[in-house]
């Protein structure tokens, strides 16, 4: 199971707050999908209302990001230690996402850069692209190796076939070019044990780690995440989940104090998955990144995270990610007495 992937030179989160630059920034290419899942706040109607506007990100504001991130970068002396060019949507729909790859990239303002996509847009002309600009990392999220089945979850007409020949193909080109990026990781969500196995041996070959994932709640709207992913056996697939949680009780969430998101309208929120903005704190195109990662708008939202283990919010009230984290990124003894604010807004 893929329990967690970033577990290399990890420290005591607590020891290391409050920090001068997020470890991690997400910037959204766009929150549109070409597939409309049904465990996915893609897959029902309130999205469309609520998720507004949907649309690619604009590209003055995406070099607005860029900007900040490079000025407030070389002024802090180091980089973001991970960008993720992702956040609600497909990022492939962007016709410019391998342009705001390179980008990143020559503007050396972030250690590694990664992309999660489901992998059906990923065409010959973008893998080596991808390639020669220098992805650092790709996850691809399959829904099923089973045709009805993918169809189902996914409602698109991508079939398995075609998502594991873009895969091959990305392989291949980063093979024969001699190059180690991006490494490639693949992932699909547990569909039993002997699907499981086929599912690996698929894709053991072309991908430099395959692993399945467990599915955890959230809010997704008018969708049951576990119902419409498992059906009949939506309970006892929840019951297994959280009993193999890190945590069993609720816990603050460590996304305010590490992460900042830049959705594709300029609006910046702590968590990607917040897809209604309820935990918006800042917007690009009124202030720099640095000043809202430095404002009396997140210090309030980091103490109501604490005080509150995130209740306030209902876009966390359901949420499970942090019974997943690991014990040394707990947040929920942190002394708020270190934390302060530079900007009044």
């Amino acid at each position: 199971m893929l329990k967690n992937l970033y577990q290399n030179d990890r420290r005591i989160l607590k020891d290391c707050l409050p920090l001068k630059l997020p470890l991690c920034v997400s910037i959204e290419p766009t929150n549109l999908c070409n597939f409309k899942c049904v465990m996915c706040f893609h897959g029902n109607n309130e999205y469309a209302d609520g998720a507004k506007p949907l649309k690619n990100m604009e590209w003055d504001i995406f070099q607005k990001t860029l900007d900040d991130l490079k000025n407030w970068t070389d002024g802090a002396g180091e980089k973001i230690k991970l960008l993720k060019l992702y956040s609600l949507g497909e990022p492939m729909v962007n016709p410019r996402l391998c342009d705001m790859v390179k980008a990143v990239k020559e503007r050396d303002v972030a250690e590694q850069i990664e992309i999660t996509t489901n992998g059906s847009l990923l065409t010959r002309e973008t893998a080596k692209k991808l390639v020669e600009y220098g992805l650092d990392i790709i996850r691809i999220s399959i829904y099923g190796i089973e045709e009805e089945r993918n169809k189902y979850i996914t409602k698109s007409s991508y079939t398995p076939s075609d998502i594991w020949e873009n895969v091959r193909f990305l392989h291949e080109y980063r093979e024969k070019t001699g190059g180690a990026k991006p490494k490639i990781y693949v992932k699909m969500f547990d569909a039993g044990k002997s699907v499981n196995e086929e599912f690996l041996k698929k894709y053991e070959d072309i991908a430099d780690v395959v692993g399945i994932d467990e599915i955890f709640n959230m809010d997704v709207g008018e969708n049951d995440v576990f119902e419409n992913y498992y059906g009949d056996e939506a309970a006892q697939e929840h019951r297994n989940s959280m009993e193999s949680n890190i945590f069993q009780e609720k816990r603050a969430c460590r996304y305010p104090f590490t992460h900042l998101t830049v959705r594709n309208d300029g609006t910046v929120i702590t968590c990607c998955a917040d897809w209604l903005k309820e935990l918006r704190f800042g917007d690009i195109k009124e202030h720099s990144i640095q000043e809202i990662w430095e404002s009396k708008s997140l210090y309030d939202l980091r103490q109501k995270m604490l005080s509150t283990k995130g209740q306030c919010f209902k876009a966390c009230r359901a949420c499970e990610i942090p019974y997943r984290d690991l014990p040394e990124d707990s947040v929920d003894e942190l002394d708020f007495n270190r934390f302060g604010y530079v900007n009044e807004y």
